[in-house]
């Protein structure tokens, strides 16, 4: 006797069977795309930062990761010139830290880095909501990775691939000043925040993956006034001293930079400027250049290229950041 099935059933099982045979053909495209594409193209946010997969293989003596604060303050480009090494920074607005941590295992496919730079201040955005979208999009694109990868895609069936080189390896270059006339100062404390456990978990596979490549771990904070404070700076000064990292809090080094509050802010005091770029640039590039005894490559064959970079990062300078 034929039992009979119920329009409303019907639709449920050919759902049910839909949705399986998306996921399979879904698993299946994902094969199609490289592990570096999960993080090359899938994040729009500054296509400077994601252009460092342009760059030749084992180029990179040091990578910079961390958020909005690090393209603002970093620019790999005068380091080179006053120093000789090479870098990139690797940082897009509110970046978090396993984001950090998927990129990093990324490039390491690719580069051989002498020394990985964390900025420390993405550990602390762990009380909004761009944790959760985040969250979310990283289980979704986890399950779905061809998603991520739709930039393959596109170039596949004639869209167009903003490739090639940055001259200003992801540095932002903005000239604006709008100064802090405030009275706000770091002030040291007993107290120390809870950093969550998801963000420190997410910096101990960094530690442990930079462990296991013998690469050098520095944690950094770069000048901010608007959230930083003496709780966080005890907070990142106990897990470094526990593991035997280096940490420099520039925050506590601003008179050795000559840094001004009123000439090197472009948002009264959240990023900085040029002006403050340049100096956090200079200072951090010796150090980095001293403490891990970094090549200098400025007349090795084998890194021509940059100084090409270099003219080309000088002409947007003079043209006001225009590339």
């Amino acid at each position: 006797m034929e039992r009979h099935v119920s329009p409303r059933v019907r639709r449920i099982l050919k759902a049910c069977i839909f949705f399986v045979l998306l996921i399979g053909l879904l698993h299946g495209a994902a094969y199609l795309v490289r592990p570096e594409a999960t993080v090359r193209r899938a994040q729009t946010r500054s296509q400077e930062s994601v252009r460092v997969f342009e760059e030749p293989q084992n180029s990179l003596d040091v990578l910079f990761f961390g958020h909005s604060g690090v393209y603002s303050a970093i620019s790999p480009m005068e380091m080179y010139r006053d120093y000789g090494f090479t870098s990139y920074d690797c940082s897009q607005p509110a970046q978090l830290p396993w984001e950090s941590e998927h990129w990093l295992r990324a490039l390491t496919e690719k580069q051989t880095p002498s020394v990985v730079v964390f900025e420390v201040d993405q550990l602390f955005y762990d009380k909004n909501v761009t944790v959760a979208r985040n969250s979310a999009e990283r289980l979704l694109y986890g399950v779905f990775p061809v998603l991520k990868n739709h930039w393959r895609w596109k170039h596949w069936f004639g869209g167009r691939d903003a490739g090639g080189r940055s001259a200003t390896k992801g540095f932002y270059y903005n000239a604006s000043v709008r100064p802090y006339k405030g009275k706000k100062r770091f002030e040291k404390t007993e107290t120390v925040y809870e950093i969550g456990k998801k963000q420190m978990q997410s910096l101990e596979r960094v530690r442990l993956l930079c462990e296991k490549k013998k690469i050098s771990l520095l944690l950094l904070e770069v000048p901010s006034l608007v959230v930083w404070d003496g709780s966080r700076y005890n907070a990142v000064r106990g897990y470094a001293e526990r593991h035997g990292l280096d940490f420099i809090d520039l925050n506590q080094r601003l008179e050795e930079m000559a840094f001004d509050w009123k000439t090197d802010t472009r948002d009264k005091g959240d990023h900085l400027n040029y002006s403050g770029a340049r100096k956090v640039s200079h200072y951090l590039g010796a150090y980095l250049k001293g403490r891990y005894a970094l090549a200098d490559r400025r007349e090795d064959p084998a890194y021509a290229t940059w100084k090409e970079d270099l003219r080309r990062y000088e002409e947007i300078l003079r043209e006001g950041g225009k590339e």
